[in-house]
């Protein structure tokens, strides 16, 4: 008798468990149309995501709406470079966003303005820095 209570308090547990799970989560069909046919490549596996994932989701969606024309264009050449990279390229990215969202605003705003003067060099001259700057690391 004390095994079959012990049991029925484990299920039950567990489904709560599973409905506070459940309900955390965003359902498909509470998306708009627009939303559901930006990311109909993830209708089937919607459930298995993790509410951050889909929430994740989501706000790019959102945003994708909201982009224009040439602004989609630029993001859609960028994802397709970006799944063209390695795996370990992709995580040297990520290690180097994380420590770029660490600093402080200050430090992100020099080194935006610094990107920004680096991009508008002529393509010889940016060629030339980039032989210097590998030229230093190696001897480091």
């Amino acid at each position: 008798m004390r095994f079959n209570l012990t049991v029925l308090l484990l299920f039950s547990f567990m489904f709560c468990m599973a409905n506070a799970f459940a309900a955390k989560s965003v359902n498909w069909e509470r998306l708009s149309a627009e939303t559901q046919d930006i990311l109909k490549p993830y209708e089937n596996k919607w459930d298995t995501l993790t509410e951050q994932k889909q929430k994740r989701l989501i706000k790019g969606a959102e945003r994708w709406v909201g982009m224009s024309p040439e602004q989609k264009s630029r993001a859609k050449k960028r994802f397709d470079k970006w799944k063209a990279l390695t795996p370990d390229k992709k995580a040297k990215l990520r290690q180097k966003f994380k420590k770029y969202q660490s600093l402080p605003a200050g430090k992100k705003k020099a080194f935006r303005q610094r990107a920004k003067w680096f991009k508008n060099l002529p393509p010889e001259k940016r060629q030339t820095l980039r032989k210097k700057w590998k030229s230093r690391q190696a001897r480091q």
